[in-house]
């Protein structure tokens, strides 16, 4: 947004080209030679605020200006403008030294223009007039007192009268021998022909140098704004004014104080004045066509016109024929039909005219045009200020606007009309003291509608509009009584917390929670979790005095909000780095949460999603856009609490679950954290392609969402995929934001680490351990989370190690401290992944140490830990065969494989198709299920196995035969 001034203290150009151009006219007047210049460009361009700059300079060189401006109206005054420019210079000077008749040149030159000419004074075919012969005699005597030079400037030149068309006839191919400088200004659009034509012949002949004032570029906009070219929103400013310094101007003041409310936008300031001038010559009726006009929008037509003005039609196309010659409309690409020459103008318009008679005219465009049958979308504006009673057929039509609005990518402007249509809803409620039917899409379709432009706009992270909207949606009548109501106030707290609104969505559920009547007990207990939920989705950590008790208070509430709990409880409980409480919670949320359909809701095949058997038609419940989000976000919590517990299979397994619900119903909120979460997860498992291809879609819509902490994972997980792969990551090399840049997050514990093994794998330790320990002092460390320690400390030890391999640089000791540092948290949490960064940790110390085979035989043991294939596993790995430790080729100890035995009947029967390469709809049909009930199998399959992908699956079911 442009906040800078935008009025300068006096006129100025930024059309410094063009100045540079009509400085020859000044050259010209010095050397007194004659010269005459065309200045010519629509309204607002800037003729006047060049002229004037031309002026200034022609002061500063001593060359005398003399300045006139033709005027509607004046055209019987002949030679107006030349009169009023002498005139001027005349009050301003001393009187010269009189002529044998006793007067001064100037008063005789005065006298003569004064003097309308006779029959006698027009020029003959093949002579001169003698008129404006005497006029050339008397300006040269007045040329000869000025001995700088003069300039004379006519602005407005379109207006002129015969009599200065005539002079300056004259003037362009009868030069003046004393040297005459002349300046001339007009619209060409206005301009009558054979004015244009004078002009023209005179710059095909060679005498008349036509300058002409292009579109502003960005650094014009900029300068005449006063603000840098990069500001943001310069751009759509300028391109909304199309490069016009007066619409500019207006639009910058209007953007640094928008009109309150549903208040239709004035134009003030110089944009104010131009438009009355333009707009006094015009009578009554010339107004009301052209208020009628700017009633019906940005395109129009005669017949339409009419109608709304209440005129006849040839009295409203003769107006709209004056309109068109003074430029204020235009011709459109399409036929009969005409356009205001900007919309500012429009918008100016329609401000002044009296809101009564604007309101009756909005009643008679919208029958006027729903009669011609255009679009909702066209309907809408006159719907909104029509003034009267909505019918069925408006709301209708309102709900329709919104959702083209919404094909057409503008989900700002569907929110607006789905607001005029809920404040309708809530109108008619009112008048009839009675709520609209609940069924799903009433008369105007509200019920659905709200949820597909709240996601859009989630979508696009205008977090504003998605506040303002809950407003409406909670008080129309439908939801403000509805059974529903629970359901929809947390499912809109989820959407603020997600834009970061975290402190709104708190004040939305403990409003819903304390409400008179408020909901039943179960759906009570659920907006206790969302409540804790709506933290996590905002970034935040919740108390975990807050969750156990939460934990109490759900219980027996139904399973949905069981495992809520029950996966706040564990997420709570592994950042505190109590893996055995995490262990224990997370593994009953995930039994409750994989008892569910994809609704929430109890499932018939035994627990393991959707019943077994086809589909037979459409599930109902598919019309309750909100079904299914809790769940949805549910499992994205478990799948994060499950991949810091490195439990990567059923991570990999619920996040996916998540993400295809989400995807299906198009909750974009949740797409950065379980995009994230999915990156995560493919990274520690070691599947950089697609670790990749998920942190890339995340940070596309984490941008657009406006959640900086996600796009810092999403970049942390990109550049160490990477550098696993041995190669540059191709994002470092865009332009990256500023320090202002409002995405760019703190840096956190994961997104350092993460970065930490991007550096190690592309072997520069030095970067590595100045991103951990940046001023190189021990104490300067930051503790690590609790469950991440481990691994911090090893990495640590490892920058040290490969930043520093002399001892003289980080001291021995420390790396020892460090390794033991490891070890220590690696025991508190007890976690297998994190006891093999502390094996490593040991290894990096005992490297130090000069010890080689010792620290070889570490790094070995923490592959087994680590699994050969992570990152961790394949760096310990490297560094082991580097010592001598591993033969090469070798991917790591031989590990007891697990066993099929764990696995259930038809778990065993998934996993032979899976193995065979199957995908999970082949398998859903040779088993005759549903695809969402396979992909729970397999989520339980692989963490039984503990293994992370089908690939992984299908070798062991050829080593188990």
């Amino acid at each position: 947004m442009i906040t800078t001034a935008v009025e300068t203290p006096s006129p100025v150009t930024v059309r410094t080209a063009e100045l540079a151009c009509l400085e020859k006219l000044l050259d010209a007047a010095e050397a007194r030679r004659s010269a005459v210049a065309e200045i010519a460009s629509d309204p607002g361009t800037g003729k006047s605020r060049l002229l004037t700059a031309l002026a200034r300079r022609a002061e500063r060189r001593g060359v005398r200006v003399l300045r006139g401006r033709c005027a509607e109206g004046a055209s019987a005054v002949a030679h107006g403008p030349v009169i009023q420019a002498f005139s001027a210079w005349q009050g301003q000077q001393q009187r010269q030294e009189p002529d044998a008749s006793g007067s001064s040149p100037a008063d005789a030159l005065l006298a003569h223009l004064a003097r309308v000419p006779g029959q006698e004074d027009h020029r003959a075919a093949a002579g001169h007039c003698p008129y404006h012969e005497e006029a050339r005699r008397l300006l040269a005597a007045c040329l000869a007192a000025a001995p700088g030079g003069v300039l004379l400037i006519l602005d407005d030149y379109h207006w002129a009268d015969p009599g200065t068309a005539g002079l300056l006839d004259t003037l362009i191919h009868q030069p003046l021998p004393a040297g005459l400088a002349v300046a001339v200004a007009h619209r060409p659009r206005q301009t009558p022909a054979g004015l244009r034509a004078l002009l023209q012949e005179g710059v095909e002949q060679g005498l008349v140098h036509l300058v002409e004032l292009p579109s502003l570029d960005e650094e014009q906009s900029a300068a005449l704004l006063r603000t840098d070219p990069g500001a943001p929103g310069l751009a759509r400013l300028a391109e909304r004014a199309g490069g016009v310094p007066l619409y500019l101007l207006a639009l910058a003041e209007e953007e640094r104080e928008p009109a309150a409310g549903a208040q239709p936008a004035t134009v003030t300031g110089r944009l104010a004045v131009h438009l009355h001038t333009e707009l006094e010559p015009l009578d009554e009726t010339a107004l009301t066509v052209a208020r009628a006009a700017a009633v019906l929008g940005d395109t129009f037509t005669v017949d339409t016109v009419a109608e709304v003005a209440a005129a006849d039609r040839s009295r409203a196309c003769a107006v709209l024929g004056e309109l068109r010659r003074r430029d204020l409309v235009r011709p459109t690409g399409e036929p009969d039909r005409l356009a205001f020459r900007h919309p500012l103008l429009r918008q100016g318009l329609y401000a002044t005219t009296d809101a009564c008679w604007r309101a009756g005219a909005h009643t008679r465009a919208l029958a006027a045009l729903r009669a011609l049958g255009v679009p909702a979308l066209e309907l809408a504006p006159h719907i909104e200020r029509a003034g009267t009673a909505a019918d069925e057929t408006d709301r209708r039509d309102l709900g329709t606007a919104a959702r083209t609005a919404l094909h057409l990518g503008r989900p700002t402007a569907a929110a607006h009309w789905l607001t005029v249509a809920l404040r309708i809803d809530r109108a008619v409620a009112r008048a009839t003291e009675s709520a609209p039917a609940r069924g799903r899409g009433g008369a105007s379709g509200t019920e659905e509608l709200w949820q597909e432009v709240v996601r859009h706009l989630a979508a696009a992270g205008d977090a504003d509009q998605v506040a303002r909207l809950v407003r409406e949606i909670l008080a129309g009548p439908a939801v403000r009584t509805g059974p529903d109501r629970s359901d929809t106030v947390a499912y809109l707290a989820s959407v603020l917390a997600a834009l970061g609104r975290d402190e709104e969505a708190q004040i939305l559920l403990a409003a819903e929670l304390a409400a008179e009547p408020g909901p039943e007990p179960k759906a009570a207990s659920l907006l206790q979790v969302r409540r804790q939920v709506a933290k996590v989705l905002a970034g935040q950590i919740p108390a975990r005095a807050d969750v156990e008790r939460l934990t109490r208070l759900t219980a027996g509430a139904g399973p949905l909000a069981e495992a809520g709990a029950l996966a706040l409880s564990g997420l709570c409980a592994v950042l505190a780095g109590d893996t055995c409480a995490a262990e224990r919670s997370l593994t009953a949320a995930a039994h409750l949460l994989d008892g569910l359909d994809e609704y929430g809701e109890p499932d018939d095949s035994g627990g393991f999603g959707a019943p077994d058997g086809p589909a037979v038609g459409p599930d109902p419940r598919d019309t309750a856009g909100t079904a299914g989000e809790p769940q949805s976000t549910l499992l994205l919590l478990l799948s994060w609490a499950e991949a810091l517990m490195g439990w990567y299979g059923p991570a990999h397994g619920h996040a996916e679950r998540a993400l295809a619900s989400v995807r299906a119903r198009g909750d974009a909120h949740l797409l950065p954290p379980l995009l994230d979460t999915l990156g995560y997860v493919h990274y520690q498992s070691g599947r950089m392609a697609d670790a990749l291809l998920a942190a890339a879609e995340c940070r596309e819509v984490a941008e657009a969402a406006g959640r900086g902490d996600h796009v810092g994972l999403a970049d942390a997980i990109t550049a160490a995929a990477w550098a696993q792969l041995g190669r540059d990551n191709p994002a470092a090399r865009r332009p990256r934001p500023g320090t202002e840049d409002p995405l760019k997050s703190p840096r956190t514990p994961l997104n350092s680490l993460l970065q930490a093994e991007a550096y190690l794998a592309a072997g520069n330790g030095e970067a590595a351990l100045a991103l951990l320990m940046p001023s190189r002092e021990a104490w300067r460390v930051s503790e690590p989370v609790a469950v991440l320690a481990a691994r911090g400390y090893e990495l640590l030890a490892a920058a040290a190690v490969a930043a520093d391999p002399d001892p003289a640089g980080v001291p021995t000791a420390l790396v020892e401290e460090w390794a033991v540092h490891s070890a220590d948290a690696a025991a508190a949490v007890g976690i297998a992944e994190q006891s093999g960064h502390a094996l490593m940790a040991r290894g990096h110390a005992l490297l130090r140490r000069r010890q080689a085979a010792e620290a070889a035989r570490a790094y070995a043991e923490a592959v087994e830990l680590l699994g050969a294939d992570s990152p961790a596993g394949t760096r310990a790995r490297e560094l082991a065969r580097d010592l001598g430790g591993y033969p090469r080729g070798a991917r790591g100890p031989e590990a007891q494989e697990p066993t099929l035995g764990e696995l259930t009947v038809r778990e065993r029967e998934v996993a032979a198709l899976a193995g065979e390469g199957r995908r999970t709809k082949d398998i859903a049909l040779r088993l005759a299920v549903s695809p969402r009930t396979v992909d729970a199998h397999i989520t339980r399959i692989y963490s039984k196995l503990g293994v992370n992908s089908r690939a992984e699956l299908a070798r062991l079911m050829a080593l188990s035969g």
